[in-house]
């Protein structure tokens, strides 16, 4: 009789719960436990691998995988998600059976013996379906730890990009420099000629050391730029700060806009639906909603589950039917949620929960759908004008620096001029690699905002 109580209850539970499994078996859950546990093998294998510093010859993908393998913030956001991930168990377990021995300091006489001892274990059962809502809101916190790792892997690859680019851009502009302060010293011997000549006037030999004293100037400040720019990566990639970089093997040529970024109006669905912040957002909101179930339902009571055995000592008269028979109890005991205001108050509280996650949602997506539209003009102007100094400016810059030169060799031509077009030169030479860095900048920007894993080329 008693099995057959005990049967009719666990079913009773069961059915319970059972509308509750349905409605969590949407969830990704054991895809993200094997996608954790691909995870915590790599980073497991990384933390074993001691890196030293980055080959002369290495590109942007070498940067990358480096900064991935040893960042340290990286890491922190992945335990941070393994953390919030192993609290999901924890969430949907029972609470602990709660054992009680009782011993009789004066033993309780009965017909059938003396009661000598007790032992009683009970259990409670969270109900209706209490266990699976807080399964679902653990899931979900875990769900944001999980696009903040995103985001952070993204964002470091896009951090590790521009600073690199940045690196690439001041290797060419130092190339730059040398090479015109190389014309310059040209252009001051054939000065000294022409003014040992008498053909030339002292100030055109003043106007060309001006000149490169200008020039030698503004070398040395690009030269000492290097040091941060290399302290910057080295933070990216946690190598030392005294570590010394190679400089990029980057040409900063061929830019090239991909079909999929050429109109921003196709961007915004793509953002919405992959960017790892708004992905974030929107699993705070479902654990919201999932915080206000909750809340509902502690205006339904819990069920506790209990049995009882009482030890009993024989009988006085040893031929009494049941002498020293052991009764056992079952017990059925239920919380009483009386206290309405604690309980309407709670169910406010994650009501307001859940509408400032919705609009903190809301907000976001209006954020970077801003950003969005703004690194999307800045990429296509980085372009434009990239293709202007390369199939305008720069042609032209040339022809007129060579020219000038050959103008003023001949006597033509005043210095001056000859000046003015070298600097406009160098000038020109300086903006189409500025624009060209901007662009590999911008495009990665880009699309750590849509939520895209990519190499150095902005290839998936």
């Amino acid at each position: 009789m008693l099995l057959n109580k005990l049967k009719i209850i666990l079913v009773v539970l069961i059915l319970a719960c059972t509308q509750a499994r349905f409605s969590y078996a949407d969830v990704k859950f054991s895809e993200r436990k094997r996608q954790l546990r691909k995870e915590n093998s790599l980073v497991r294998e990384n933390e074993k691998i001691a890196v030293e510093g980055i080959a002369d010859n290495a590109n942007l993908d070498e940067y990358i995988r480096v900064g991935l393998q040893n960042n340290t913030g990286l890491r922190s956001a992945f335990y941070k998600w393994k953390s919030d991930f192993k609290k999901i168990s924890q969430q949907f377990s029972l609470p602990d059976p709660q054992f009680t021995f009782t011993d009789y300091i004066e033993e309780v006489e009965t017909r059938v013996g003396p009661q000598e001892r007790a032992y009683s274990i009970k259990q409670k059962f969270p109900l209706p379906d209490k266990l699976w809502i807080r399964k679902s809101k653990a899931f979900r916190s875990s769900e944001v730890a999980f696009h903040d790792f995103e985001k952070n892997r993204i964002d470091l690859i896009y951090k590790i990009t521009d600073v690199y680019y940045e690196y690439a851009y001041l290797s060419k502009a130092i190339l730059l420099m040398k090479e015109n302060i190389k014309l310059l010293n040209n252009f001051e011997s054939v000065a000294q000629i022409r003014y040992k000549s008498a053909l030339a006037k002292n100030q055109d030999l003043l106007k060309v050391q001006v000149e490169l004293g200008k020039l030698e100037n503004d070398l040395y400040s690009l030269r000492d730029m290097r040091i941060p720019l290399v302290a910057r990566l080295n933070a990216l990639l946690n190598l030392p700060e005294n570590n010394s970089l190679p400089w990029p093997d980057e040409s900063l040529e061929d830019t090239v806009m991909q079909k999929r970024y050429g109109e921003v109006e196709g961007l915004y669905d793509i953002l919405r639906e992959k960017n790892p912040e708004v992905l974030a957002l929107s699993s705070q909101v479902e654990k919201s909603r999932d915080a206000l179930k909750l809340a509902k339902r502690e205006f339904f009571p819990d069920l506790t589950v209990g049995v009882t055995r009482i030890d009993t000592g024989n009988a006085l008269n040893p031929n009494m039917a049941g002498s020293g028979k052991d009764p056992l109890m079952i017990m059925f005991s239920v919380n009483v949620p009386i206290w309405v205001n604690r309980l309407i108050a709670g169910v406010q509280e994650a009501g307001a929960g859940l509408k400032a996650s919705e609009n903190s949602l809301e907000n976001k997506e209006n954020e970077l759908s801003s950003r969005l539209a703004l690194v999307h003009y800045k990429l296509r102007d980085a372009l434009r004008q990239s293709r202007m100094y390369k199939d305008a400016l720069l042609p032209k810059a040339i022809q007129t620096l060579n020219a000038t030169r050959s103008g003023y060799e001949g006597g033509g031509v005043e210095f001056l001029s000859l000046i003015d077009a070298q600097r406009v030169l160098l000038n020109f030479q300086l903006a189409y690699y500025r624009h060209n860095a901007n662009f590999y900048q911008r495009l990665s920007e880009l699309r750590s905002l849509l939520g895209d894993i990519q190499d150095s080329k902005g290839d998936t």
